[in-house]
């Protein structure tokens, strides 16, 4: 499909109510990434993404553009490998727990391909972190998988393994609103994964993601959204959580209470600069962290300790994430992999 001949007639279709098809999604991303379309035609598609009903054909066609010319490492002789991240655009600006989880769980015996992107909409995001702990990134596929099978843990910036990407994020903070590419990144893990922990800004998102985990070929999955808008599991309110295990998908609400975890105020769990949000996750593993950061951390990390198979439940999860930081294993693990030994 020639876009540049085409681009005007499909976008008025689009803002009149008629959504892309698979073909246009894909020749629209393509051109997106290749350079061929203007800056502001590139906004354009971004805010015409949001006028119509997203699939899971249409995500799936946008994440096979992304990945085009980006092969994906089949990590079969491994047991398992999972990741675990969000969307952002939940406008609450926490500390990085997400990333901590990781680490924790990496302690525990996961496996984690942590793949982080600099934050487009706060100030720390995964991949700030992680560089200002002097975190030596994978910058191959091969280098992935050797630091997982010495340290359980990766981490591969988005920047290395999706260069032709970079030119749209200073157009996606322009925009000041979450995009698709928002939604589409936590899926475009270069590795092949079996489990998967994504954290969405939007609760009408969680059918449409864990769909995808699924075509994706996830043995395991859960998509949370929490009611107080979180991108993760939140420990301030319920979350909605839609789980993909056997292939069968079901929808649960979890409470904090469920889990012996007492609800705490979202203002406990907000972040700052990169440098505060570092120290915070050194805190927790060294279990010194303000008691809502840490149970926040740990309920995530059961939740990624099931997703890779770890576990059967998530409270089964939450003592072997307890034990990871008590132990020091947690923390043994991250200097093992900042210092390569």
């Amino acid at each position: 499909m020639i876009i540049d001949k085409n681009f005007s007639p499909i976008m008025e279709q689009v803002f009149a109510g008629r959504g892309f098809s698979k073909d246009e999604t894909s020749a629209l991303v393509h051109s997106m990434i290749d350079g061929t379309l203007s800056d502001m035609r590139v906004a354009a598609v971004l805010t015409g993404f949001r006028f119509i009903t997203l699939t899971e054909e249409i995500i799936i066609a946008i994440l096979s553009a992304i990945r085009d010319k980006n092969p994906i490492l089949d990590s079969h002789e491994l047991e398992s490998v999972v990741d675990c991240g969000g969307t952002g655009g939940d406008h609450t600006s926490t500390v990085n727990i997400s990333t901590t989880a990781a680490i924790v769980a990496a302690g525990a015996g996961a496996n984690i391909a942590k793949f982080a992107g600099k934050s487009i909409s706060s100030k720390s995001g995964s991949s700030d972190v992680l560089k200002t702990l002097d975190l030596t990134p994978a910058t191959t596929l091969k280098v992935a998988y050797e630091n997982i099978k010495k340290f359980n843990i990766a981490f591969l910036p988005s920047n290395i393994y999706y260069p032709n990407l970079k030119h749209l994020a200073h157009i996606r903070k322009t925009l000041g609103f979450k995009t698709i590419i928002d939604l589409v990144y936590p899926l475009a893990n270069p590795m092949k994964l079996t489990g998967q922990l994504v954290g969405v800004y939007s609760k009408d998102s969680l059918p449409l993601i864990i769909n995808c985990l699924k075509n994706l070929g996830r043995k395991r999955a859960l998509v949370a959204h929490g009611e107080d808008g979180l991108d993760e599991i939140s420990v301030c309110s319920a979350t909605y959580i839609a789980k993909l295990e056997n292939g069968k998908i079901t929808h649960e609400v979890l409470k904090p209470a469920e889990f012996g975890i007492k609800t705490h105020k979202i203002k406990d769990l907000i972040g700052k600069d990169i440098e505060y949000n570092t120290k915070i996750l050194l805190d927790v593993l060294k279990n010194d962290a303000h008691p809502a950061i840490m149970d926040a951390v740990i309920i995530n990390t059961a939740a990624i300790l099931w997703c890779a198979e770890k576990c059967n439940t998530i409270f089964e999860g939450i003592e072997i994430a307890k034990n990871s930081i008590t132990s020091a294993n947690a923390l043994a693990t991250l200097e093992k992999w900042k210092n390569q030994k």
